[in-house]
């Protein structure tokens, strides 16, 4: 199949996610509601951004050697919220298109970036890699196009996906929780469309809290890519037979609630 690359800042951010194709994270809203994907990829629900949103993306700038972050962003004053000066700084930064940083924010990022640089693994996948480099192509399943943009891509060698994280000793329950392991299985599977082989896939964490930063390298293991491609597979295909029946009800009115396993062991354990 014929895959687009879309190299990087040819588009926006805005222009890459309203492109009318599918990515990972929209694949994980149509897992969980279909009918809240059709609202978003229809263009009539877009999703309002967040703090946390907002500090990824600065720090992913940051991490860009072409992301501009120094056009992009400036130290904000140390002013209270509520004051005269603050105002003023806010109206002269966005006459410019600079949005401005809390120190504590600020001091948090470039020690976070520090700390990805400093960490040899993580050093070695941003030596030489393309940042910001997206795919699309139609997808096998239906009739509409899927996407992805790699953080960091070694041509036809690696991608690698910077994540922030709040515990990186909790990274594998916060790959469930946000379908990580489904967006590394689209990535690949996409990437190998374009350069014929499936490549290896890596997630650079790094913790957004003090006092340490620390920064890991997650590589998941085939088992877990296996479990991502099946959820992402059984998704692509749903969302084609959607596509054809105009179909994005969930039709789930009512089910049955099982308590987690952390309860039934311990049930188990008091009734032995």
């Amino acid at each position: 199949m014929t895959v687009t690359i879309i190299p990087p800042g040819s588009e926006s951010n805005e222009e890459y996610h309203r492109s009318g194709a599918w990515g990972s994270t929209l694949v994980s809203t149509f897992i969980r509601s279909p009918a809240l994907a059709h609202e978003i990829i229809s263009g009539r629900w877009r999703e309002p951004e967040t703090a946390a949103m907002r500090f990824g993306t600065a720090f992913h700038t940051l991490m860009d050697p072409g992301g501009s972050f120094g056009k992009s962003y400036q130290l904000a004053p140390d002013l209270d919220h509520r004051t005269k000066a603050w105002k003023e700084a806010v109206v002269a930064a966005e006459a410019i298109g600079v949005k401005l940083i809390a120190p504590d924010d600020w001091d948090a990022l470039h020690r976070m970036a520090d700390s990805v640089r400093a960490n040899p693994v993580a050093a070695s996948l941003l030596d030489g890699a393309v940042h910001e480099n997206g795919f699309r192509m139609q997808s096998p399943y239906g009739g509409y196009r899927i996407q992805c943009r790699a953080d960091l891509y070694h041509a036809g060698q690696h991608i690698a996906d910077l994540k922030t994280t709040d515990d990186l000793d909790a990274f594998q329950r916060t790959v469930v929780n946000h379908g990580y392991h489904r967006q590394a299985a689209l990535y690949r599977f996409i990437v190998s469309q374009a350069c014929g082989k499936l490549v290896p896939f890596s997630f650079i964490a790094v913790e957004k809290e003090p006092p340490l930063y620390r920064c890991r390298v997650f590589d998941l293991t085939e088992e877990f890519m296996a479990i991502g491609w099946q959820e992402v597979e059984a998704a692509l295909v749903d969302i084609g037979q959607r596509y054809s029946t105009g179909d994005w009800s969930e039709h789930r009115d009512a089910e049955s609630v099982s308590p987690p396993s952390w309860m039934l062991h311990r049930l188990n354990a008091e009734a032995a």
